[in-house]
């Protein structure tokens, strides 16, 4: 299925797109300051230009943490999809040419964002490790050395956690159980792509689509949920109806970007970086038949 919103066409990700689109949502997360801190970085790693581009051991290992997101979401049917600018080489589909063209040649610079929803009863957990280890996410998180798995694991999940239990139960969503949500388990736009909000827009769709498949089956709408650790990302799901359940600081021993800093930062650098190391936790639910949802 796919659809057009003025400059981009929507649709499901085939496969073999998953290690391009992997690919992007890298080079997407690299000033993101909890993926930084994961991989207990002292200093940025380099964008990968394409994926036939060599990789040092620190990108392997960061690439290999996405790719396990592609797998999970694949695993558990939820839904891999992107957004492409069309041209005469990257096609509308229609009725005529219904086969949306594949974009396994990288760079692929068309692609503008990326978004993945888990279906419920989905999330990644510790108690499932055969579905850790056929996605990879396994190993890649034991690539992240025992510092990043417990700031994974402990720290950040354990935040979010934390907030999304007590949001719902406050709110009394799903029975407080983020288990019976759909989640959004990433939502990037391609840094090389050059236009607006492609990443917000393609989100909204994916939700907006998930539901009437719901309706569709006789089912009611599911809310949808999301951590985030960026306050930009924040805005920009409010734009779509999503609102906060949650939030937090982390002390990260860290610069703004999540890089670990010798001696760590103090004064004005320690005051940045507290400012800019927050998660938040966020919820968007279904409107009421016959009412607009508040996306804007």
């Amino acid at each position: 299925m796919s659809a057009t919103d003025s400059d981009l066409v929507f649709r499901d990700a085939d496969p073999s797109e998953d290690e391009e689109l992997a690919r992007i949502m890298y080079n997407a997360f690299l000033p993101i300051w909890n993926h930084n801190w994961f991989q207990c970085l002292t200093s940025p790693l380099d964008p990968i230009a394409s994926t036939a581009t060599p990789l040092t051991p620190l990108q392997t290992r960061r690439l290999a943490f996405y790719r396990s997101w592609f797998a999970l979401v694949r695993i558990h049917k939820g839904a891999v999809t992107l957004a492409y600018t069309p041209s005469t080489t990257n096609p509308v589909p229609s009725s005529t040419a219904p086969d949306p063209p594949l974009f396994t040649t990288s760079p692929s610079n068309a692609i503008a964002a990326v978004v993945l929803l888990l279906p419920p009863h989905a999330r990644p957990s510790w108690s499932e490790p055969l579905i850790g280890w056929r996605s990879g996410l396994l190993h890649a998180l034991f690539g992240l050395g025992l510092r990043g798995i417990w700031r994974v694991a402990v720290t950040f999940e354990g935040n979010v956690e934390r907030m999304i239990s007590e949001g719902l139960k406050a709110r009394n969503v799903a029975g407080g159980d983020q288990g019976n949500l759909v989640m959004c388990h990433g939502c990037v736009r391609n840094p090389q792509w050059e236009g607006k909000a492609p990443a917000r827009r393609l989100f909204d769709w994916a939700i907006r689509r998930w539901w009437t498949r719901e309706r569709e089956a006789g089912r009611a709408p599911t809310p949808v949920w999301l951590d985030t650790s960026i306050d930009e990302g924040v805005r920009a799901y409010e734009e779509i109806g999503f609102e906060i359940l949650g939030e937090c600081a982390v002390e990260t021993g860290a610069d703004v970007n999540g890089i670990k800093l010798e001696p760590e930062p103090t004064g004005e650098a320690k005051g940045k970086a507290r400012k800019r190391s927050r998660q938040w936790v966020m919820l968007r639910l279904p409107p009421e038949e016959g009412k607009s949802d508040g996306a804007k």
